[in-house]
């Protein structure tokens, strides 16, 4: 499992393979074709090159290999992975809309917000 680390370098979430979870392994949300979604299928934004970005293009949350983005905080050391909850079968989603040029900007988004917990 990758740390998702927040535009503050704070572990918010793991990252395998297309799944996202929380902090604690339960599943929250998929990638497919890089574009990011809920497990109800609602459309949260784009996972490009190691970059979560709102449906601004604005940064969210990234992993240690992100590229090509804003400046990046030295991430914390991460806790362990959590071993993952099983993930439930995703809904169909819809086409997601054209992405925005990526920014070199953060959003304003927390990761909770992002993802629809807050």
């Amino acid at each position: 499992m990758e740390p998702i680390f927040d535009k503050n370098g704070k572990t918010v979430g793991w990252l395998q393979q297309d799944k996202i979870y929380d902090t604690h392994g339960n599943p929250i949300s998929f990638v497919r074709n890089r574009a990011v979604f809920t497990y109800s299928g609602e459309y949260l934004g784009t996972c490009v090159n190691g970059f979560f970005r709102d449906k601004n293009g604005d940064a969210v949350a990234f992993i240690r290999s992100a590229e090509g983005g804003p400046l990046r905080p030295i991430p914390e050391i991460p806790p362990i992975p959590p071993i993952p909850s099983l993930s439930p079968i995703p809904s169909i989603t819809s086409v997601p809309p054209i992405p925005p040029i990526s920014s070199l900007n953060w959003s304003k988004l927390s990761w909770n917000k992002y993802l629809r917990k807050e």
